[in-house]
């Protein structure tokens, strides 16, 4: 690439780059808009920058997550890190902020659609800048969006990393598809922190909707009583305890329907400022769009008529419970059972999708059809439409289930790693979480009339220490062995 090119680029970027960044951090008003939960970790890494205690591990951030949740905005917010730093929370990173030498925000799809490099702009970027990345002398910030628009992202970053060994002074955060670490070099793998960014938590689209923050310490609180219990009696009087804060919480701070506009269209930022719900839907229907057009065919090689079967697949995964890799193969006409679980696995690493096993005693050994449920009920509900069938609308708690489960359950400081997976016998509970100690919480969400006799059948097969039932309309305990919990604490959590 010509470097009077790369030039002339840059100049026009920074020219705008104020205007742009204030599309993302301002809201109508001129308000700035509030930040989500991971931001506080975004915060600490820049403190660290600046105050020399960044390790090598942490000087390349990268963040995969599917489009439409905020990542754009994230980046902004940090490039605008000043604004968002609180006097008391926040006094080693307000009392070193003046260090900050250099900060780069970069789309790195417009430096593809000008057909530069990351590698050509940078070394236009070190002489322009006059620094090297060997031995920088002052503290750099640098903000990439969509890094796998460039082919040699990872290449890019392996090489920054080695250049910059021994140095604590820049700090690199980058975005891109979930689809992102699979052409990561196996080299950087072991060189850089991954932050995986998922779609939003009920509490999350409040904050951001309504401004209404969360009881401080309530959903870390809920989790170890719900998920770190030696018995049913034990978490029902927990939640006991807190049943009259959440119900006045809920009174005072949540708006008639919101619970049903969030499951609707509430798990994507992008959402928020609309009111029409048509729009919503139609929006995150572009989302699912963009994922298969640009991330799908870039992870896999699908004749095009396979291709076109990805929204079909979407919407039978959408509107069934549980159902057969040869009922899909008969209803798609895809003649190949490969093939199918080729398009199932390149949605799953894709974000959309994520795969829950059938319960097995023995590792490895379950030959059951595993259950597919979608990383946010926004996705399902666009989808459909929001038209249920008959059975289906509780699929919409499941799904929210396995967000929680992703972002927060499945690595959980207080209880450990855990594993999810269902019961695939007749009448079995939606859930079993089994717990790095091996024993078994039985867990079922949604509006079945059987679910009790569904938790207490999983409950004899898997050993399990107790049962939770999400979704009924009062806080109560069956058999001392089962809790039926309301919606609000799941929302709460």
């Amino acid at each position: 690439m010509d470097r009077e090119n790369i030039l002339q680029f840059y100049r026009r970027w920074q020219s705008l780059l104020k205007q742009r960044i204030d599309g993302y951090i301002y809201d109508d008003n001129m308000k700035l808009l509030p930040t989500r939960y991971i931001f506080s970790k975004f915060k600490k890494s820049i403190e660290k920058l600046l105050t020399n205690q960044l390790m090598e591990t942490e000087k390349i951030i990268l963040m995969p997550g599917i489009r439409g949740i905020g990542k754009t905005t994230l980046l902004a917010q940090a490039f605008a890190i000043e604004k968002y730093v609180k006097p008391k929370k926040d006094r080693l990173l307000l009392e070193n902020i003046g260090k900050l030498d250099k900060r780069l925000y970069l789309d790195v799809s417009q430096l593809y659609a000008e057909h530069i490099s990351l590698n050509d702009f940078f070394n236009l970027y070190e002489e322009i800048e006059d620094f090297h990345f060997e031995k920088p002398n002052k503290k750099i910030l640098i903000l990439l969006d969509e890094v796998h628009f460039d082919d040699n992202w990872s290449l890019f970053l392996k090489n920054i990393f080695d250049r910059s060994k021994g140095n604590n002074d820049i700090l690199i955060i980058a975005t891109g598809s979930s689809a992102l670490q699979i052409n990561m070099v196996s080299d950087l793998k072991r060189r850089i922190e991954v932050w995986d960014i998922y779609p939003m938590k009920f509490s999350e689209n409040l904050i951001l909707k309504y401004n209404k923050y969360p009881i401080l310490h309530l959903s870390d609180n809920l989790q170890n009583a719900l998920f770190n219990s030696h018995s049913a009696i034990e978490v029902f009087n927990y939640l006991k305890s807190k049943n009259l804060i959440i119900e006045q919480y809920f009174v005072k701070n949540v708006p008639i329907g919101t619970e049903d506009n969030f499951f609707k269209s509430g798990g994507f930022p992008s959402t928020i400022k609309l009111e029409n719900e048509l729009k919503a839907m139609e929006l995150i229907k572009s989302v699912i769009d963009g994922i298969i057009i640009k991330d799908i065919l870039t992870i896999k090689r699908f004749e095009s008529n396979t291709i076109l079967k990805i929204s079909e697949l979407l919407y039978l995964l959408a509107q069934s419970d549980v159902i057969s890799y040869h009922k899909l193969q008969d209803t798609l006409r895809i003649p190949r059972q490969e093939t199918l679980e080729r398009l199932i696995e390149v949605l799953i690493i894709a974000g959309l999708l994520v795969k829950i096993p059938a319960y097995s005693h023995t590792y490895g050994s379950a030959r059951k059809t595993p259950k597919f449920l979608f990383i946010t009920p926004s996705l399902r509900a666009a989808i459909l439409n929001n038209y249920f069938l008959s059975g289906i609308e509780g699929k919409k708690l499941e799904d929210y289930f396995t967000l929680l489960y992703q972002k927060d359950l499945k690595k959980n400081r207080d209880i450990g790693e855990t594993k999810l997976s269902y019961d695939a016998a007749e009448r079995g509970a939606d859930f079993i979480l089994t717990l790095n100690n091996n024993e078994n919480i039985v867990i079922e969400v949604g509006f079945s009339k059987e679910e009790i006799k569904q938790v207490e059948n999983t409950l004899k097969k898997v050993n399990g220490i107790y049962g939770i039932i999400f979704g009924s309309k009062n806080l109560e305990i069956v058999n001392d062995k089962i809790v039926k919990v309301p919606l609000p604490f799941l929302l709460s959590i």
